[in-house]
């Protein structure tokens, strides 16, 4: 029994070793097997008519959008004396055009003063609070010119006399005016003025037997 049992043990060993190395053989196959396979894979999508057909289309609209682009740039393209020229042409179309603050704001102050005009907002006092006396039934007579259409207000502050005579006359423009009003102090006659080189103003004592005094301011508003 002593024999036995050594001889057993060595041929149990020897049994698992041929065991083993054949379980990693058959991994090992097993391993080769699926690598063979995956590489096949990869080499035939790779190289298959269908990938190669899809590589190729890309390829010629690659192509295609780069002669798009060539044929647009060169349709597209200027020199820089081109630029130059534009840029020349810019900078003479802004000289031509150019105005200083200076320049506007004397043109804004024109179309100011003449919305004024426009408006009848200005005036120019003829006669000032002048004091005149007359005969009786004689007239005092002032010559003015004016420039725009408007009108003249006569003042009479104080007089001698119960109605002071106030007229106006001038041509213009194929227009003969005359008007004669009669106020009394503290009031005014108003007349509308058309453009003349010669307006008549005339303040007159209507009394036919004594002289008068009156103080007057004529004004002309345009």
């Amino acid at each position: 029994m002593t024999e036995t049992k050594p001889s057993e043990t060595v041929l149990f060993e020897s049994r698992r070793g041929r065991v083993v190395g054949r379980n990693i053989a058959v991994g090992l196959g097993i391993a080769c097997i699926i690598l063979a396979a995956v590489l096949g894979t990869v080499l035939y999508m790779a190289y298959s008519p269908a990938n190669t057909n899809s590589v190729t289309n890309l390829q010629s609209q690659i192509s295609q959008l780069q002669n798009n682009y060539d044929s647009y740039v060169s349709s597209h393209h200027h020199t820089d004396d081109d630029y130059n020229s534009l840029q020349d042409t810019y900078n003479s179309y802004l000289a031509m055009h150019h105005h200083s603050d200076n320049e506007y704001s004397s043109v804004q102050s024109q179309v100011n003063d003449l919305t004024i005009t426009l408006n009848l907002g200005k005036n120019t006092i003829w006669v000032d609070q002048q004091t005149i006396s007359q005969p009786a039934s004689s007239f005092t007579v002032w010559t003015f010119s004016a420039s725009f259409a408007g009108y003249v207000s006569v003042y009479v502050a104080s007089s001698t006399v119960g109605g002071t005579h106030v007229e106006a006359t001038y041509s213009s423009n194929g227009v003969n005016f005359h008007q004669e009003l009669v106020v009394n102090a503290g009031n005014y006659a108003v007349f509308p003025i058309l453009p003349s080189s010669s307006i008549e103003i005339g303040v007159g004592n209507g009394n036919i037997l004594n002289g008068a005094t009156e103080t007057v301011t004529v004004t002309y508003f345009y």
